[in-house]
Formats: C-alpha cells, sequence, structure tokens
C-alpha cells in the first residue's frame, strides 16, 4: 500500500504541514503538495485525509488477463 503523509496520523497543519514524528527526530514543514507525494516513512500510521477528512482507499489491484489472440484474417490478392 501507498503511503502519503496526508493521511498519517502525525501529520498536522499550523504554519503549512508537519511531522510530529519524524523519523530524523525533525520538525519539518511540508508544502500541500509535499504531502500529496508518496513515501516509505517507517512511523506511518493511517488516519483521515488531513485536508479533506476522508479515509484513504487503496484501489484494489486488477490482474491483467490476456487477451485471447484474435484470429488473423487472410486476405486474398484480387487478380484482373
Amino acid at each position: 500500500m501507498k503511503q502519503y503523509c496526508r493521511y498519517c496520523a502525525h501529520c498536522f497543519e499550523g504554519d503549512g504541514f508537519g511531522c510530529s514524528e519524524h523519523p530524523k527526530g525533525e520538525q519539518p514543514h511540508w508544502t500541500e503538495e509535499q504531502i500529496k507525494r508518496a513515501n516509505r516513512c517507517p512511523n506511518f500510521a493511517l488516519t483521515e485525509d488531513i485536508i479533506t477528512g476522508r479515509e484513504y482507499k487503496p484501489r484494489e489491484h486488477k490482474s491483467r488477463e490476456h487477451k485471447p489472440e484474435q484470429p488473423q484474417e487472410s486476405y486474398n490478392q484480387l487478380t484482373f
């Protein structure tokens, strides 16, 4: 599952956006575009979206089904 800061319980809004449990112990400040990017934070805790308040619902994996091969039509060349 992809992780986004905007769906993390540790993300907060103030003077921009920040993280209360940043892995490096910092108090970073991000823009709205930065919290919408996927990440691999070890402290990620799923909650509702900080911007809209909606819960994150990941898409279901769609398996790729191979389409059956269509028979090739043979064309006869016309002779005059």
